[in-house]
């Protein structure tokens, strides 16, 4: 099979698509074998334990070979890193089919290798955007935005695709699909994404391997220099820490002693996830016209404590489905915002090592979740212990604020604007976007005055000014649209015309007075006189 050079125009445009493609086909493929594996082994052992066990074991690899394995990550590269894991990870899907049912022991090292490889699959693709996205000079925030959407979309997905693959094909069946998706993975990004090792066809000279020690100190010497980074990982921490208390504790407990229904707790997790994906489809078109601190301050603000608050103070069902979605909405600005800067503050050569330590603490806030909020929720009460972590929330959300000089840095790394390249058309909302949120500067007449105003979004630039109708005139006159001449020589002449009604009014005032004076002056004369 033939594959287009990296220099060639359709696969620079199909490159980012088709990574994303991978990649949701991955989290489809993840979240059927999520389901698939603690499935197969409640049916072979019996045991909840062991099914945590399991699920520990896969999600305890997966985190420490982000940081481990980063600096052989650099070795061999983004891209082969990430075929190799794929297809690694098919091959141990299949294993998983064929073994799984002999012993727990063997699932065990079979599920922690699948856990190490999805690990480095799921890093490289995701160090393979930063040059991808270069190469094609679009916005990095918008780019963010649609790709969590599509990801967010394709859980929903996988979750659903793998129920009912569990029913129709038992859990071995739909173990297979998972390591189908994963081959199919592979195949999209040997066909659609370049190596960006290589530059028009040619490889690039790199330099000399750094020792391994050396390499992985030096990310963490890298990550502990740069305030920023520490910032917003120390806020993916708490983050996924409340994430995963609303999700495992509040929102089963609310609905178990409000509604107890089922139906309500897919109700709620629906909402959330639906409100991201809208979000996220509105943010990827508004992104490059937003300054990124307002964006995620307000998406902490509006999307973070308010989501738990409502538990303790509604009983209703429709009031907490209304506020979960739009605390989603909301929120589908954090992990962009997060992920866009940390694209272009982190050098290429630091990508994967960085990264690895900021999914690694970031990842560290899932399981204290959990288990804190059921404590909190033991020793306070329900309704207390949801107050009391919305207060504690709300504190945490303060941090950009507190600390602005910091987060404000997340400005400072450069937005970048659309892309004039003709090649890449940009959709119609641009238009929009840029009109409603952009800098723009209104010249107006009204009741025979001309002002200026200057604004860009909520912000005003300069306040309002008079002009003469002599500058508006000239100002107006610059602009290549005939329509608008038309319009400022219409607005001249009904002025010219209004103007000499004036005049003949105000001459006529002059006569009425000029004899109006003649004739008091007669009254005035002396009779004597003649």
């Amino acid at each position: 099979m033939s594959i287009a050079t990296p220099s060639s125009p359709w696969r620079t445009r199909a490159a980012i698509p088709g990574l994303v493609a991978a990649e949701a086909i991955s989290v489809i493929g993840g979240r059927m074998s999520f389901l698939a594996i603690p499935w197969l082994v409640l049916v072979t052992t019996g045991s909840p334990v062991k099914v945590g066990v399991v699920a520990g074991a896969e999600t305890l690899a997966y985190v420490l070979s982000g940081v481990l394995a980063a600096p052989l990550q650099d070795r061999i590269g983004s891209r082969a890193t990430s075929l190799l894991s794929d297809l690694g990870s098919a091959v141990v899907m299949g294993a998983i089919a064929l073994t799984g049912q002999l012993g727990f022991g063997v699932l065990i090292v079979l599920s922690s290798l699948a856990g190490v490889l999805r690990a480095q699959a799921d890093r490289s693709k995701n160090n393979l955007l930063k040059p991808l996205m270069d190469a094609a000079g679009t916005d990095f925030t918008r780019v963010s935005a649609a790709r969590e959407g599509v990801l967010r979309t394709s859980g929903l997905i996988g979750a659903s695709v793998g129920g009912v693959a569990i029913a129709a094909f038992g859990a071995i069946g739909a173990i297979w699909v998972d390591a189908a998706s994963f081959l199919l993975g592979a195949a999209l990004v040997a066909f659609f994404v370049p190596d960006p090792a290589r530059r028009d066809g040619e490889p690039r000279k790199s330099a000399p391997a750094e020792p391994y020690l050396t390499a992985l100190r030096g990310g963490f010497v890298y990550f502990t220099s740069e305030p920023l980074l520490r910032a917003v990982t120390g806020m993916l921490f708490f983050t996924n820490l409340f994430n995963q208390a609303s999700a495992v504790v509040f929102v089963p407990m609310w609905v178990l002693t409000v509604l107890d229904s089922p139906v309500a707790l897919g109700s709620v997790a629906a909402a959330y996830a639906i409100g991201m994906i809208v979000g996220s489809v509105v943010f990827a078109t508004l992104a490059p016209y937003l300054p990124r601190y307002s964006a995620l301050v307000f998406g902490y603000f509006v999307g973070g404590a308010p989501r738990f608050l409502v538990f303790a103070l509604s009983d209703n069902l429709t009031v907490i489905v209304v506020v979960t979605f739009i605390s989603g909405m909301v929120m589908c600005s954090v992990n962009p915002t997060i992920g866009a800067v940390i694209y272009q503050r982190v050098p290429g050569p630091m990508l994967a090592r960085a990264g690895g330590i900021i999914m690694a603490v970031a990842m560290a806030g899932i399981p204290l979740g959990g288990v804190l909020a059921g404590l909190v929720v033991e020793r306070l009460g329900f309704v207390n212990g949801v107050l009391l972590s919305s207060l504690l929330y709300f504190a945490v959300t303060l941090t950009p604020v507190i600390r602005h000089r910091v987060w404000r840095e997340l400005n400072d790394a450069g937005a970048r604007g659309p892309t004039t390249d003709p090649a890449a058309a940009l959709p119609r909302g641009y238009g929009l976007a840029a009109t409603a949120l952009g800098p723009r500067v209104t010249l107006r007449y009204t009741d025979g005055e001309w002002t200026l105003h200057a604004r860009s979004g909520l912000r005003r630039l300069a306040p309002r000014r008079v002009l003469r109708a002599k500058t508006a005139a000239h100002a107006l006159a610059q602009l290549d649209a005939p329509a608008v001449h038309e319009a400022v020589r219409e607005l001249a002449r009904h002025e010219h015309d209004g103007a000499g009604r004036e005049a003949a009014r105000l001459r006529a005032d002059l006569a009425r007075m000029e004899f109006a004076m003649s004739q008091i002056n007669v009254g005035l004369r002396p009779s004597h006189l003649p």
